[in-house]
């Protein structure tokens, strides 16, 4: 273990009152649950639902217009 980090473990123990072990098993332990639940955690579905183009705001005209075709817009029904 690399003398400073044992310094430091040795210090938090003797200030909390625990011993050196169990703050180590507790560090581990929260770091076992911690990987563990990035490994689970389902990708978030939203991610990327709005991902467009960076310049949307300033272009918003353009980009529509480019977007258009002959089926694209609102349509009225013929009275029959």
């Amino acid at each position: 273990m690399e003398q400073s980090l044992l310094e430091k473990v040795t210090a938090l123990a003797r200030q909390t009152g625990q011993s050196p072990e169990k703050i180590i098993t507790e560090a581990v332990k929260q770091y076992i649950e911690a990987a563990t639940i990035q490994q689970t955690t389902e990708p978030d579905p939203l991610i990327g639902l709005f991902s467009s183009s960076s310049d949307l705001a300033t272009q918003a005209d353009d980009i529509l217009q480019q977007e258009i075709t002959q089926n694209s817009g609102w349509t009225w029904k013929e009275p029959s």
